[in-house]
């Protein structure tokens, strides 16, 4: 038995109707909440579900028992407006939609379940709801799933998402693959290729990106689009957007970092304090040191530029070696190194976590910052050792850092290179435990430990600022601001 299938343009948003006979390798649709991103999703896998000769797709969430109540119920609803349930079986248990005129088919998969996905036979499509929560890793589980030799097959995997991730965008995989690395960062809607070499031939793997919002969605109430963007408006008692993040993330659907309110550096300001800074040719090189090994051992490396003002802090270079290649020791040759490279007209000065000066359990002769002293011998001298003996209060480092952030003091002006991603990161999204940093932790099963997510560069920070300028911390502590 074949159906003829008519799909109008009036069944889909204007906005995704030119996308219906995308066959892509990859396709994301991104944006806004309540674009109808979904809706024609389940229209389009629909329609190759009954034209394809072989079909099968991978309903993909991060947890499997969400599915019925997602896609699964998308596509039923879908089916069922459009008139085309009668040529579908919809099953709950196990999870599948199957076509009844060509046995083609929907199955269900968690990503917490790996094996079950890996075990799919000869998979066509995937279709990632929720993209947004899922690790690069864990898709490309997936995407190493989908293959068949079925004549005919079209392989293509589907990402719907809001840029609505958990930490800083721009360390995310899929904003990284898809908008950085092919020179997309600041666009919307854009289509390429993947290229890679095998075997002397550039294999193309062609993707689309298509953006939305609830403007691109015809059947939106005026009520809920007003609700979408009265986000966006000014609270008369603040002078601010009542909450910019939802705002930009569910009625611009753009990329944006999430404010808490809660942000240990809650005056930092991106456009204010990043940029390029360069290396000044001789002037004196300042470093402070973290006295964690895991995920890396955080060191910064900045110089002290006079300025008519006073003093403008320049970080040009950060240092976060990760696993078995990092280490103290191992971080402080590799700047030795550097040094010797690009910088062998500064001196060196450095300092770090007071706690490094602590003996080692069973060897008393020993401590971490010995270890640093001990590999930075060929750059140092005799006025290299500025370690700090205490550590300052820690809020009332950081109501200083912020006032420092905020201009209050303009005798100390900061400045951050782009090229600092960690410690960019770490000032962005380090949040306010109960009296000091909120430590977030993280298992990491292959290598044994636990260890603190955020945080390490914040404190090097500090560290820094304490041992450059303690008569102005001590100045600001006395004014009775940190607390």
């Amino acid at each position: 038995m074949s159906v003829a299938i008519n799909i109008q343009p009036g069944c889909v948003s204007p906005r995704f109707y030119p996308f219906l006979a995308n066959h892509d390798r990859r396709l994301l649709l991104w944006g806004g909440r309540d674009s109808t991103k979904s809706d024609f999703v389940a229209l389009k896998l629909l329609v190759a579900c009954l034209a394809l000769p072989y079909f099968k797709c991978i309903l993909i969430r991060k947890i499997a028992d969400t599915i019925a109540d997602s896609q699964w119920a998308t596509i039923k609803a879908v089916a069922e407006r459009e008139g085309l349930d009668q040529f579908f079986f919809f099953g709950t248990s196990p999870l599948v939609i199957r076509c009844l005129l060509n046995k083609n088919l929907f199955v269900a998969r968690g990503l917490d379940n790996p094996k079950k996905i890996k075990s799919t036979k000869d998979p066509t499509h995937a279709w990632y709801e929720e993209a947004n929560e899922d690790s690069e890793d864990e898709v490309d589980v997936v995407s190493t799933t989908l293959r068949t030799s079925k004549p005919g097959a079209v392989i293509q995997e589907i990402f719907t998402f809001n840029p609505d991730h958990k930490g800083d965008y721009k360390e995310f995989w899929l904003w990284k693959k898809f908008f950085q690395s092919t020179g997309h960062a600041e666009d919307t809607t854009f289509s390429g290729t993947l290229d890679t070499e095998v075997d002397g031939e550039v294999v193309k793997l062609p993707y689309t990106v298509v953006h939305s919002t609830i403007r691109d969605n015809p059947w939106a109430p005026k009520e809920r689009v007003a609700l979408y963007k009265s986000y966006g408006d000014l609270n008369p008692a603040t002078g601010k957007p009542y909450n910019a993040y939802k705002y930009r993330v569910w009625y611009q659907g753009l990329w944006t970092n999430k404010q808490t309110g809660n942000e240990w550096y809650y005056q930092f300001v991106r456009a204010n304090h990043v940029r390029k800074v360069p290396y000044l040719e001789g002037l004196t090189i300042f470093q402070s040191w973290d006295a964690n090994a895991d995920p890396y051992s955080a060191m910064i490396c900045a110089q002290l530029e006079r300025i008519p003002a006073g003093t403008r802090v320049r970080v040009f270079k950060e240092y976060a070696i990760r696993g078995a290649a990092g280490g103290l020791r191992a971080t402080a040759r590799q700047f030795v190194l550097d040094r010797e490279a690009h910088y062998p007209n500064s001196s060196v000065v450095y300092t770090g976590d007071a706690s490094m000066r602590n003996r080692k359990p069973g060897s008393p002769q020993e401590s971490a910052m010995k270890d640093v002293e001990a590999e930075l011998l060929p750059v140092s001298s005799g006025a290299s050792n500025a370690w700090l003996k205490h550590n300052p209060s820690v809020l009332g480092r950081r109501d200083w850092i912020n006032a420092l952030w905020a201009g209050e003091d303009p005798s100390i002006e900061l400045w951050i290179d782009e090229g600092c991603t960690e410690l960019i990161q770490d000032i962005e999204l380090t949040q306010k435990g109960i009296g000091e940093k909120l430590k977030e932790t993280f298992p990491d099963p292959e290598k044994g430990v636990t260890y603190q997510i955020r945080g390490h560069f914040t404190d090097v920070l500090e560290y820094l600022l304490a041992s450059r300028f303690p008569d102005r911390l001590q100045a600001f502590l006395r004014r009775g601001a940190g607390r």
